[in-house]
């Protein structure tokens, strides 16, 4: 969808990233890199809840931010869009507001202002630009050698929230993590489509490369692996739903040395596996149990494509069974 809408659309000679290269645009302005990220939410596709609109507000901003983060930049400007929901808005505006001021104080970041409105249900557009204290964006682009991959935090809750109707949980704010991957990190994107998505596009913008990833290492938040037995579905199911975490996933081109881990053990991020250019044997591998699990053949389901929500449910249990080699 999003290749048929920019078919054809100008672009700038300063612009430095194809598409799909980045999680934010890459543009050159008065000889310095700036990045700069724009996305909407709303309650009915992206499912976050609004009980507690200053967890919303604050979620939005970390939301919108991660893209930033992914590319290394440092948050300087910020513009939103509101529409508030008409049931109540001066309470939902207040608490909204608070959650959005206490994120972008603690990244030093200023709201520069934006636009609001009223309708049924609320939404939000996030857009924000940040600077390059390294000098050195980073892309979802390999380097043309060996990489470890890594990822920040804790997968699958946000997926178990939406399954299960339950509150969004609180996303974290990876600010301090982010400047330690500005300057370590080769590659990276955050995990706002899900864990097996971000594995999927790193596939797709380096298709000469063989992903090795154990499932197993995989860092599952706490009761992900409860619930999933509760409910008879297999636990991978909350790293293919689509609801995702706003983590930072990454990659690293030094070894995988002990000194190396314990550096990445102090931001939070954990080894998950590992990617190589080999053209005869391609593509993404899922291992458990120090054994290769499945061949990852195509890209999670899509819940823009799928429509109904029990429809992609169904879609995205069948394809975890797959990958654990059960019917």
């Amino acid at each position: 969808m999003i290749e048929a809408f920019v078919q054809r659309m100008p672009r700038d000679r300063r612009q430095k990233n194809g598409l799909f290269e980045s999680d934010s645009e890459l543009l050159e302005l008065n000889g310095q890199i700036w990045a700069l990220t724009l996305d909407q939410f709303s309650p009915e596709e992206d499912l976050f809840t609004s009980e507690d609109p200053e967890k919303l507000g604050a979620n939005l901003v970390i939301a919108t931010l991660s893209d930033l983060f992914a590319t290394g930049a440092k948050p300087e400007f910020f513009l939103q869009g509101v529409t508030l929901p008409r049931e109540d808005p001066l309470r939902f505006s207040e608490g909204l507001g608070r959650g959005i001021r206490r994120i972008l104080g603690d990244v030093g970041c200023s709201l520069c202002g934006g636009d609001m409105g009223v309708a049924t249900n609320w939404r939000f557009s996030g857009f924000a630009m940040g600077s390059f204290p390294t000098g050195r964006p980073l892309s979802r682009v390999m380097p043309k050698g060996n990489v470890s991959l890594w990822v920040t935090g804790t997968m699958g809750d946000a997926n178990w929230a939406a399954l299960a109707e339950s509150p969004t949980p609180s996303f974290e704010l990876r600010l301090k993590e982010s400047r330690v991957i500005a300057q370590k990190a080769c590659a990276c994107m955050d995990t706002s489509g899900g864990f097996l998505e971000a594995v999927w596009c790193f596939h797709l913008l380096n298709p000469e490369f063989r992903f090795d990833v154990s499932l197993d290492l995989v860092p599952l938040a706490v009761g992900v692996s409860k619930e999933a037995e509760k409910r008879g579905v297999p636990w991978e199911s909350f790293l293919l739903g689509g609801a995702g975490e706003y983590e930072l996933f990454f990659a690293l081109s030094e070894p995988v040395s002990s000194e190396t881990r314990e550096a990445m053990k102090a931001v939070g991020a954990v080894f998950v596996g590992v990617a190589q250019p080999n053209a005869e044997n391609a593509g993404v591998f899922l291992r458990s149990d120090g054994n290769r699990v499945c061949r990852m053949e195509s890209g999670p389901p899509c819940p823009r494509e799928m429509g109904e929500r029990e429809a992609y449910v169904k879609k995205v249990i069948e394809m975890a069974k797959q990958l654990r080699g059960k019917k």
